[in-house]
């Protein structure tokens, strides 16, 4: 009778356990469709993007259905990108090269300098001891979360006063005072920092600032690249500043006022694979710098996240 029992317990627990695993292989399976549905919908514009870009004009020009793979591959309409601008004479460069140019200078001036002050103002909120610093840093931090898009109004009329609309300034100023958010992710990473390393620092004789550049700086130097990056990528993209206050000059022009005009550069029929090619040039330093950077930068984030 006992053995019986056992059994039939052992069966059981053998069903059970086989419910068990085709419900995990039926929740991975739908998990890792969703997924590869997903990542197909999400590199799908780019795959378009790109497989214009590699085809000729003419082919474009000739069929009216989408064209999912060229008959022949043409690096022509990247050519056609230096050799087809209308403005090239009169700016005596091709818009994309001028337009590259100046988003990489107002860029990386703000960002660099702004992280820099933004470095040195979480090291003080972090190690350096003050009257007022948490009521400070809640302060700054609370006024931080008012949108800037509330203030575009002000912000213009303010600029406007001050003569700098259609120039740089106000696109590149306000960044060399850096970021309330990325002192506050600065901040949380210092704050993993032993007191007893800065203290070390004093005791042989570092000054504040030689103890920021020559200990906290390498220790966070992930979080300063996981912040440069995210900066980088904001102020690559930036549309409407640019659109806002430098008043159309082609001048100044930057790569995302380019690809908005990028049907006024280059006008006619089958121009698509042109326009293709310029956002992919347009993507290229994007990847690069994440390719080169992706170690520190996901090092930055985890050990970021972590200590936040």
């Amino acid at each position: 009778m006992e053995q019986v029992q056992t059994n039939q317990t052992e069966i059981v627990r053998a069903k059970n356990k086989h419910q068990k695993r085709r419900k995990n292989i039926v929740s991975k399976t739908t998990i890792l469709t969703v997924l590869i549905v997903y990542a197909l919908l999400l590199f799908f514009p780019l795959y378009i993007v790109l497989i214009t870009s590699f085809t000729s004009v003419e082919e474009i020009t000739s069929t009216t259905s989408f064209i999912w793979w060229p008959k022949n591959f043409t690096f022509s309409s990247y050519g056609n990108i230096f050799t087809g601008d209308i403005y090239a004479e009169s700016l005596g460069a091709p818009t994309l090269l001028i337009s590259f140019w100046n988003t990489m200078w107002m860029t990386l001036i703000p960002l660099i300098v702004g992280l820099v002050v933004s470095g040195l103002s979480a090291f003080a909120f972090a190690k350096i001891k003050f009257p007022g610093r948490e009521k400070l840093f809640r302060f700054a931090f609370i006024l931080s979360t008012v949108p800037l898009g509330a203030l575009s109004v002000i912000s213009y009329t303010f600029f406007s006063m001050l003569g700098w609309t259609g120039t740089p300034l106000p696109i590149i100023v306000p960044g060399l005072f850096g970021s309330m958010t990325t002192v506050f992710f600065l901040k949380m990473y210092y704050e993993g920092i032993p007191d007893s390393v800065i203290e070390a620092a004093r005791i042989d004789g570092l000054s504040t600032i030689g103890t920021f550049v020559r200990i906290v700086f390498p220790l966070a130097l992930p979080a300063f690249v996981a912040q440069f990056i995210f900066g980088f990528v904001g102020r690559y993209n930036n549309y409407l500043m640019p659109l806002l206050y430098l008043d159309g000059d082609m001048q100044y022009i930057t790569l995302q006022l380019f690809l908005a005009q990028i049907t006024d550069i280059f006008p006619g029929d089958g121009q698509e694979s042109v326009h293709c090619a310029a956002a992919v040039l347009g993507m290229l330093p994007l990847i690069v710098i994440y390719v080169f950077l992706q170690k520190l930068f996901i090092e930055g984030i985890a050990v970021g996240s972590v200590k936040g």
